[in-house]
């Protein structure tokens, strides 16, 4: 009997294809937020990434749920087309102390809803949205927030596993926004990015004078040269 050994090959190579262009499972397309550190005490501008997991169904709403052991009491969404932003604010369980401060109430949750069919998340699409937050606890190393994702059908992914140190992701994380005061250096008072802005000046002089004047200079002596070339061609007796 022959045995095909090059159409074996073959086959495998496009069996180990398959495997490798594979869809990515559910547990690894939860939602994420950015950034992922924030300064404690001060306000930050949070995007929370969505991604729609199912085929099958697209994403229609997602809510995200403030926690009450670290209270947050101003929330500011950003405008997003084909999208409707909902602030929910109530008396938290019990008083929390935040600083110099007692916080008897609090924001509770932030929800977005598709306008239309059309604006839902589909297939492999991912929605971003924003939220400016603040002022964020002064005490603690973290903010846990739970996420829950309505799909068109009305199955709910909740994303509401806190992940502990050491451990393993769970199946379905909350999300996690680390406090760090290394964070302060990166954002202004409104939590928006420091963009460093370019050099401007060359010693006493603005970059643009300095430029200029090395420009004028190059000119200046191109045209010496020029002149003294023309001289000595002048000058020269006619035979």
């Amino acid at each position: 009997m022959r045995q095909h050994v090059p159409g074996r090959i073959a086959l495998a190579l496009l069996a180990g294809a398959a495997v490798g262009i594979a869809p990515v499972g559910p547990a690894q397309a939860h939602v994420s937020v950015s950034p992922a550190q924030a300064a404690p005490g001060g306000f930050t501008t949070l995007t929370f990434r969505v991604p729609n997991e199912r085929a099958e169904a697209a994403t229609t709403s997602v809510r995200i749920v403030m926690p009450e052991a670290t209270p947050i009491t101003s929330a500011a969404v950003h405008k997003l087309a084909g999208w409707r932003a909902t602030v929910e604010d109530g008396p938290l369980t019990a008083p929390v102390k935040v600083g110099s401060a007692t916080v008897t109430e609090a924001i509770t949750s932030v929800t977005w809803t598709a306008a239309t069919a059309e604006d839902a998340i589909d297939g492999n699409q991912f929605q971003e949205f924003s939220v400016s937050v603040g002022p964020l606890p002064t005490t603690g190393d973290r903010i846990v927030f739970k996420a829950l994702q309505t799909y068109a059908d009305g199955v709910i992914s909740r994303w509401i596993e806190e992940p502990q140190a050491g451990g393993p992701e769970p199946e379905n994380p909350a999300i996690v926004l680390r406090l760090t005061e290394a964070a302060a250096s990166g954002v202004d008072e409104h939590g928006m990015p420091i963009t460093a802005a370019p050099p401007t000046a060359v010693g006493d002089r603005p970059a643009g004078v300095a430029l200029a004047v090395a420009v004028a200079g190059v000119v200046l002596g191109a045209a010496a040269l020029l002149l003294g070339l023309l001289n000595r061609t002048l000058g020269k007796p006619r035979r």
